[in-house]
């Protein structure tokens, strides 16, 4: 049984979470939020706002999770289905998924700040599947004492010099003329900034090779737990594509994903790249 205080939540989100909505793009504004009480939904609404063009559909606030306190929650996040391995969309999966625990983080956090409850899990969701608590990945805050779903605490260079949206693009346009590719700064900020980076190069192998894919790792500070997350990725006329990815606010992570060959010497990016 939950207790909720609907004046003080609905006038905190006006206040907190509707900062900078205003600007976000309304692609991402009209998801399915269900369960959990009007605040929450409102709240997880406006988080997703700040994420233009997600590709999370629908994200479900669940009771109960096992092993948790009777108030907590766990979020059900519905993503487009997995593409077989060899298919062009895989890049767009993994992207997806990274977008999933991006969000996740910031409801989890976007809640806390609000005073509404407390989010110790979540699952990412293929359409047309039902939740199911044995997919959970823990979020909880180690203060939170939940043993079974505790994380380790928020590094605290979260939003420390990371600078402003502005700051960050005008590196990428000196980047941009320095390698002579194309490059999309994709602003998200569901709690803090998780900057989506696209470099389109006419030979990515070049590009590689050249030091560019490096120089825009340092550019976003990658690994350094500046953003809530960072996603980098390369792509080609072909089709083929490389990314990089990390998670800094939740349930920390970094990996790689590739789709084709992009023939190149420098060094390898993902295994066998």
């Amino acid at each position: 049984m939950r207790t909720v205080w609907p004046g003080v939540a609905a006038a905190l989100i006006a206040g907190v979470v509707g900062i900078s909505s205003a600007t976000a793009q309304p692609s991402a504004c009209g998801r399915v939020v269900t369960g959990g009480t009007q605040e929450e939904r409102a709240a997880v609404g406006r988080i997703l706002c700040l994420m233009p063009g997600t590709a999370i559909e629908s994200v479900q606030i669940l009771e109960q999770p096992p092993d948790a306190p009777a108030d907590a929650l766990w979020l059900a996040l519905t993503v487009p289905p997995a593409p077989r391995a060899s298919s062009p969309g895989l890049l767009n999966y993994t992207r997806a998924k990274w977008e999933v625990d991006i969000a996740a983080a910031a409801i989890r956090d976007g809640f806390f700040r609000l005073g509404l409850a407390r989010v110790v899990a979540y699952e990412e969701l293929s359409r047309g599947n039902p939740p199911d608590t044995d997919h959970l990945v823990g979020i909880a805050l180690r203060a939170w004492s939940v043993p079974r779903w505790s994380t380790g605490a928020r590094p605290r260079s979260l939003g420390h010099r990371a600078g402003t949206w502005a700051q960050l693009q005008a590196k990428l346009d000196v980047l941009s003329r320095r390698f002579q590719v194309r490059t999309r700064l994709e602003r998200f900020n569901p709690f803090g900034k998780a900057p989506v980076v696209t470099v389109l190069a006419g030979d990515g192998g070049a590009f590689i090779d050249a030091g560019g894919f490096d120089a825009y790792k340092r550019a976003l500070q990658f690994g350094e737990a500046r953003y809530d997350g960072v996603l980098l990725q390369l792509r080609t006329p072909t089709g083929a594509g490389l990314q990089v990815f990390t998670v800094d606010r939740g349930r920390r992570s970094t990996g790689c994903t590739r789709y084709g060959r992009i023939p190149h010497k420098r060094y390898e990016i993902c295994p066998s790249d």
